[in-house]
């Protein structure tokens, strides 16, 4: 008779335990929890804006001879405006500038053309001393003078669209990147070191698109 209670005791003290451990055990599910989704693919990077074409131009470069845009077909390149005599933004400018050539050294896809807005100071002999205290490669980073009408013009609305200055020292800062089909696809300040680094990122961006 006691053996029997001790029994019941024990059933009881079972039911009363599985009681208490119920709600934990159903509160969780039996089927295996869903596999976490994958991350989608990043959406693919806007192209750069098209900013139209650029006009064909010939100008006298560093070395003397006619220089012509047509020798940059199928280049991503890059163009701003200067003055030898200047001691302020130029400069600056052009030891960035002297970054990206050099950045690019070894692809000759890219390049660069710098436009002397003071064609009476800078005579091809005057560019080509310039180009040597930059150590520019002047095979990919060409010095350009002119006739300063043609040198407005392309400054003007019908070129780069940067402004005319109305005297040299008051040339636009901004570098312009031009693609291989001729088009203008950015602007960037060229006394800005942040905007130069996106400058490269861009013509990064191009040569992509052109490989």
């Amino acid at each position: 008779m006691k053996s029997r209670r001790i029994g019941l005791v024990f059933i009881l003290a079972g039911i009363l335990v599985s009681l208490a451990i119920a709600p934990w055990v159903f509160r969780f599910p039996t089927q295996q929890p869903a596999s976490i989704p994958v991350a989608q693919a990043a959406a693919p990077e806007e192209k750069l804006p098209d900013l139209g074409p650029v006009p064909s131009f010939e100008l006298i470069a560093e070395d003397g001879k006619k220089w012509s845009s047509a020798s940059l077909a199928g280049k991503v390149w890059v163009a701003d405006f200067f003055l030898t005599s200047c001691q302020g933004a130029c400069p600056v400018m052009a030891q960035h500038m002297w970054g990206i050539h050099e950045y690019f050294k070894n692809n000759d896809c890219v390049q660069f053309v710098s436009l002397s807005v003071d064609p009476d100071t800078d005579k091809p002999e005057v560019l080509t001393e310039y180009a040597k205290q930059y150590k520019a490669d002047t095979a990919r980073w060409r010095f350009l003078t002119g006739p300063i009408e043609e040198v407005h013009r392309m400054a003007s609305e019908k070129g780069f669209k940067v402004g005319v200055p109305e005297t040299p020292m008051q040339h636009s800062r901004r570098f312009i990147l031009v693609d291989a089909k001729g088009h203008m696809r950015g602007y960037y300040e060229g006394m800005d070191e942040m905007s130069v680094r996106e400058c490269i990122a861009d013509i990064e961006r191009l040569l992509k698109e052109t490989a």
